[in-house]
């Protein structure tokens, strides 16, 4: 991210990101006179970059709840700290404690991004008469519910069925709302994209009516100040949703396949199955990070600190996805030894500041492999797997018709293009009930197979308890 973007914003995120809760009163909104009454230009420009401001922090800190306890949980990453015994106590020894940074954690970040969003699209619907087209105001209305749909489904894939809370639009309202079951809220998530996706198509052909923009949305082979641009985005986030919303335990729908396969490949540009040039598989909206001054926001996975899970041994010859793995000294901490790491992990200030993708086109590709092995679309499944597949060295796969196999040669593939990048192999192993004994022995004597995070404390405070997702 370019410093100043976020640097102006610092006051307004930080101070809230401790703060922000459903069951507290939120003190996370832009408090400047610049946006007070009728919204102008300037404040838009504010509250635009304090929802992307909101949502990289989510990524950002020791030990970060998304995506690093995540990734214990799916068993690639570990992070061993002899002075916290918890990154490992409350991910595979035991259960997590909803009172701890672990087991609390991945929660309060995300509802700073859907406050900013509200805010955001709370003061567009009192623009300053003449300032604003129609075409200006129905763009910024999609931007804002796109990452606020984000935000939501960031808690869906830590928290599934234990449930997520609605955050309220007032935020004077401490009354805390009830916590939502996993199958309504993916479906809100889903609304909601839908929703930004109308007012984007409404917008037209123009750019974002701001002027300042992060690098990460400019720098990465695509241009996101132009809306039609931003529609690939929030289309591409749409066909995830849908593939598992579809593959959903609770509330399956086979139908959902064919829908994102339709979303994934307007967000490719319409490019058929296997003929997404492999130039562009990194093609997409990013986070840049910064190690040091005013801002000191680096990149999580760069923590000495950091493994590989001993398990994870799995990369094939010639695969050239290996060199994302390298040796590290060796260190056992609580029974579990570590002696690899992410190359990214080893100290660098590159590895500090090196960027992470929000959505690249080579997960858009990967994701659409997945629905159209879900769809019983083998022939086309494999097409798009095998450009990813071959794009690293490997031997195409041979096309078959057992979705088990392909299951599994999809998850090799994910597992190795995504490694260090998100929480895809948690929702993935999730997904297909693979977070068990048969596909990972135990790590530890005690081996919890945790596969979700509580709701934390405050929040179960605030409800004296009754957590019980509804699903009315």
């Amino acid at each position: 991210m370019k410093r100043y973007t976020f640097a102006l914003l610092a006051g307004l995120v930080v101070a809230a990101g401790c703060k922000d809760s459903t069951a507290v009163n939120p003190q996370d909104a832009p408090k400047a006179d610049a946006l007070a009454g009728p919204l102008i230009k300037s404040g838009l420009q504010t509250l635009a970059i304090a929802v992307l401001a909101a949502d990289r922090q989510t990524f950002v800190g020791t030990g970060s709840a998304y995506p690093i306890l995540a990734n214990i949980y799916a068993r690639d990453i570990y992070r061993l700290d002899p002075s916290e015994p918890r990154y490992l106590n409350e991910t595979i020894v035991a259960t997590p404690d909803r009172g701890s940074f672990a087991g609390g954690g991945g929660w309060a970040g995300q509802y700073v991004t859907i406050r900013q969003s509200t805010t955001m699209l709370q003061a567009l619907a009192n623009p300053s008469p003449g300032v604003f087209s129609a075409a200006e105001l129905a763009a910024a209305t999609g931007f804002a519910q796109t990452f606020k749909a984000i935000a939501y489904y960031r808690i869906l894939e830590m928290r599934d069925t234990i449930g997520v809370a609605l955050q309220k639009d007032d935020p004077t309202d401490t009354d805390p709302a009830a916590i939502i079951c996993k199958k309504n809220m993916i479906a809100y998530v889903a609304a909601l994209l839908d929703s930004a996706n109308t007012n984007l198509v409404a917008a037209g052909n123009i750019s974002f009516p701001w002027s300042a923009f992060p690098s990460g949305m400019t720098g990465f082979g695509r241009d996101y100040r132009k809306v039609t641009n931003f529609i690939l985005f929030n289309r591409g986030w749409k066909g995830k949703v849908d593939l598992y919303r579809g593959l959903d335990h609770q509330n399956p729908n086979a139908a959902l396949f064919t829908q994102a396969i339709t979303e994934l490949t307007q967000a490719l540009g319409g490019a058929a199955a296997g003929a997404v040039p492999v130039s562009s598989f990194q093609t997409g909206m990013y986070y840049v990070f910064v190690p040091a001054g005013t801002e000191a926001a680096p990149n999580p996975y760069s923590d000495t600190r950091i493994g590989i899970n001993p398990a994870l041994d799995s990369v094939r010859a010639g695969d050239t996805r290996a060199s994302k793995i390298t040796t590290r000294t060796s260190v056992t901490i609580q029974g579990v030894t570590l002696t690899k790491t992410l190359t990214r992990s080893v100290p660098s200030s590159a590895n500090q500041a090196a960027p992470l993708p929000v959505l690249k086109d080579e997960e858009l590709v990967l994701l659409r492999a997945q629905a159209e092995f879900e769809a019983g679309q083998f022939v086309q499944g494999y097409a798009d797997l095998n450009s990813v597949h071959t794009a690293y060295g490997l031997v195409a796969y041979t096309p078959g018709v057992d979705i088990n196999q392909a299951r599994d040669d999809l998850l090799y593939d994910k597992r190795y293009s995504l490694l260090g990048e998100g929480v895809q192999r948690l929702v993935d192993l999730r997904a297909y009930s693979r977070i068990n004994a048969t596909y990972y022995p135990k790590q530890t004597a005690t081996d919890a197979y945790n596969t979700a995070f509580p709701i934390p404390k405050a929040e179960f405070d605030a409800r004296n308890g009754n957590i019980t997702p509804v699903c009315n």
